[in-house]
C-alpha cells in the first residue's frame, strides 16, 4: 500500500520493477493514479513468476514529485 501521509498531493510519474541479472520474473500491477491526494492510498502488487530455480531479487521503484522511492524484494524459484 502506498499512502500519502503528507500535507500536499503527491504526483506519481511512474511505478515499475527493477530486476538484476536479466530475470523478468517479477511484475507489478497497481491501482494508483498520477496524483495521490493527502490521506489517500493505492495498492501496488508485485508478482513473482520464476522461470528458473534459484534466488531472484529486485526492487519496486516509485517516481514521484519528491524523488524516487524503492522497496527491495526477493523470491526463490523451485
Amino acid at each position: 500500500t502506498l499512502k500519502n501521509t503528507g500535507v500536499i498531493p503527491v504526483n506519481i510519474s511512474s511505478i515499475g520493477v527493477d530486476v538484476w541479472g536479466g530475470y523478468q520474473s517479477f511484475s507489478q500491477a497497481n491501482t494508483c493514479n498520477t496524483s495521490l491526494a493527502v490521506g489517500a492510498s493505492c495498492t501496488i502488487n508485485v508478482t513473482f513468476k520464476p522461470t528458473a530455480a534459484g534466488a531472484k531479487s529486485g526492487r519496486l521503484k516509485v517516481v514521484d514529485g519528491v524523488g524516487t522511492q524503492y522497496v527491495n524484494f526477493s523470491g526463490t524459484g523451485q
